[in-house]
């Protein structure tokens, strides 16, 4: 409903008090010779006089109104002020709990190593063999997430990244020699070799690795080739995650 002004407010009481008073034979003229009792009649001061009560008490409602007006605006502005408050809150949660998630997967990468060497105890050699095959290192000193397969021989990349790779061959001096082979996914990618010396002797080498999630890399023995291992862990086999891509 809407609310009607001060000014016509009072427009409809003064109206009313002249109905109700041209009803009752007040504010008229008497006839000539004509008399009127003192309770027959309204006087124009007892009219001004409710008018100015009347008005008083709509002037006191107006300011309870604006001031009921001004208390509703506040209470928007601060529900307002706290949706928003809240919508931020809940952006930097989200964002909270994106980096949360971020941070975790890349720590779970970077977790990514392992370190083995051929023998456990026993001193011996692996090879020469006739045809070249995937040295299974049998003694893991690290396997951090078991990326590398003790059984096999074979490290598999469990994110794709860079990851780093170096091994290293010893052996006795004569005419086998002493050296192996880096794999990618059964592909031939650098050698540490040495022979020639009576004496013993080692080598090793070094590589960083692209891999896709699934690839494997292993070490091989060529054929006609040997190495040597035992307790003191001489050919050993390392890696690790440089970064995830």
């Amino acid at each position: 409903m809407r609310m009607k002004t001060p000014g016509a407010v009072l427009l409809l009481l003064w109206s009313g008090v002249v109905v109700v008073s041209a009803e009752s034979g007040g504010l008229q003229h008497n006839a000539p010779g004509a008399s009127a009792t003192s309770d027959e009649k309204i006087s124009l001061s007892d009219v001004n006089t409710l008018l100015r009560e009347m008005k008083t008490l709509l002037t006191e409602q107006t300011e309870e109104l604006r001031l009921a007006k001004a208390q509703l605006v506040t209470v928007e502005t601060r529900l307002n002020a706290s949706e928003k408050t809240a919508e931020t809150m809940e952006t930097r949660l989200r964002a909270s709990e994106g980096q949360i998630s971020t941070l975790q997967t890349t720590d779970a990468g970077r977790k990514i190593a392992f370190t083995v060497s051929l023998e456990i105890d026993t001193n011996r050699y692996t090879g020469p063999f006739n045809t070249g095959t995937t040295l299974v290192y049998k003694h893991v000193i690290t396997n951090i997430l078991n990326v590398y397969d003790p059984r096999t021989g074979f490290f598999t990349a469990p994110v794709k990244g860079v990851y780093d790779f170096n091994f290293y061959v010893y052996g006795g001096g004569g005419p086998i020699g002493i050296g192996a082979q880096l794999r990618r996914n059964r592909e031939r990618l650098l050698m540490a070799f040495t022979g020639g010396d009576d004496h013993s002797i080692s080598a090793s080498n070094g590589v960083s690795l692209l891999l896709e999630v699934g690839d494997v890399v292993d070490i091989y023995l060529p054929a006609n080739h040997r190495i040597i291992d035992n307790a003191h862990h001489h050919s050993t086999f390392r890696g690790h995650l440089l970064f995830q891509v």
